[in-house]
């Protein structure tokens, strides 16, 4: 088998991980495709997870012994009390309109699509040659995070104190593989997109009917298939973020998280987000809030808030004091003092912002659901958590494009890619609506 081929297959033991807590009873009310895309995230974030405990307990990684302990830990976290003694109605179910019936195929061409386009390299991230597969190649060849090579002066550009999910993983298939495989990390793209497409319909269908559940995901697969190849992100941070924060955000408006099992499996999403990108943080700590002040009438607020809460607060933590032990880094760096923010950049950064997300399929990937959000009726007061937490993020990038003099050039680059998510948010909320009678 060829190395990039290895590398690929390799990947596949994040969902082997990730099923033993999938295949506990809690979990049954999704259909199996459901849970195999759900395994293949909350494998991820635990494989991640014992490679950082790895490296900040000195010991080098070895792929087999890392498995075998987060499908052992998937196992262990089964005797957590995730059932409950009333388990939530599903949405009524309605038959299916004719676009709606449509959709599953479109979810399907879409991941073909984002194959087709990373196959070509049309999609593939730049961050990948001078930011991702460099650390990961170094971290594979040391077999631990490798702390000579971040400390380098030179090499400062490279984010020592970045979450360590994306390279972890890719450092773990390069050491299974024998060495990075440069063009197979772009495949990571569209398989990131068939996960979310195996995963989506099914937790949006405790929040909805099946049909809607089935046209909702398929304008989140196919927004992002086609964002994805216009601002290049095959290779990058980009796709598992969008894995893990759409499926956490879906599973909190739906049924199913008013249920120990729900929580727990929103926690480990949350902890992967965090795990990704720095993004993810406030995206977490703004989701666990919300649904706990949004649902507090239908929970046991401390079991909540620790199943959501306690997951990332490891996996962080774990990072946090691997490099305050080695003197590397004590939290995330920070692009200039907290508090000095340039207010007379304000106009410029809004406006560049709009440059660039209009430059980004002339800005249909977040139009698109916004229309759907305006035409769906009767919102309930789900829909405010993914909404709010759009704003939240919006907020957070504005302020931190602010901490520069003149961040145009960076909005140019970043801005439609760190925007991604809010088309799922807004999404996800246009399916927060009151059931209406067949």
């Amino acid at each position: 088998m060829r190395p990039g081929h290895l590398w690929l297959v390799s990947l596949a033991c994040c969902p082997l991980a990730g099923w033993p807590l999938l295949a506990h009873a809690g979990y049954k009310r999704f259909s199996r495709p459901c849970r195999a895309g759900l395994a293949a995230a909350v494998g991820s974030v635990l494989v991640s997870g014992w490679m950082t405990f790895f490296a900040l307990a000195g010991i080098a990684w070895r792929p087999a012994a890392i498995v075998v302990l987060a499908g052992l830990t998937a196992f262990l976290l089964r005797f957590l009390p995730l059932e409950d003694s009333s388990e939530p109605a599903a949405p009524p179910e309605f038959p299916a309109r004719r676009a709606e019936r449509l959709a599953p195929g479109v979810a399907v061409i879409s991941v073909i699509a984002a194959f087709a386009a990373t196959a070509s390299a049309a999609a593939t991230s730049p961050d990948l040659l001078f930011f991702w597969g460099p650390k990961a190649q170094a971290f594979a060849a040391a077999r631990t995070v490798d702390t000579s090579f971040l400390r380098e002066p030179f090499l400062e550009y490279m984010h020592a104190s970045y979450p360590p999910l994306v390279t972890n993983l890719y450092a773990f298939a390069s050491i299974a593989a024998g060495r990075f495989a440069w063009g197979a990390a772009t495949f990571v793209f569209p398989l990131c997109l068939a996960a979310l497409a195996s995963a989506l319909p099914g937790l949006l269908r405790t929040a909805t009917p099946r049909g809607t559940a089935w046209a909702a995901s398929a304008l989140v697969v196919a927004a992002f298939g086609f964002l994805g190849n216009e601002v290049d992100v095959a290779g990058n941070g980009e796709p598992w973020l969008w894995l893990f924060e759409t499926l956490a955000t879906a599973l909190l408006v739906g049924g199913a998280a008013t249920t120990g099992a729900g929580q727990l499996l929103a926690g480990l999403l949350l902890a992967g987000a965090v795990s990704t990108k720095v993004e993810g943080l406030p995206f977490a700590v703004a989701a666990a809030i919300l649904f706990l002040a949004i649902r507090r009438r239908e929970l046991r607020i401390g079991r909540a808030a620790g199943f959501l809460l306690l997951p990332g607060v490891v996996s962080l933590g774990a990072w946090f004091a691997f490099g305050a032990s080695r003197r590397l880094f004590y939290g995330y760096e920070q692009y200039g003092s907290f508090l000095d923010i340039h207010w007379n950049e304000l106009a410029r950064v809004l406006s560049s912002i709009a440059s660039a997300l209009w430059s980004a399929g002339w800005t249909l990937p977040w139009l698109l659901p916004v229309a759907a959000l305006l035409a769906a009726p009767g919102k309930t007061r789900l829909a405010a958590l993914p909404l709010i937490l759009a704003a939240v993020l919006t907020g957070f990038f504005v302020f931190t494009y602010l901490h520069l003099p003149d961040s145009s050039r960076w909005i140019e680059w970043s801005a439609g890619r760190v925007f991604s998510p809010l088309l799922a948010l807004l999404a996800i909320a246009s399916v927060c609506v009151r059931q209406q009678s067949g």
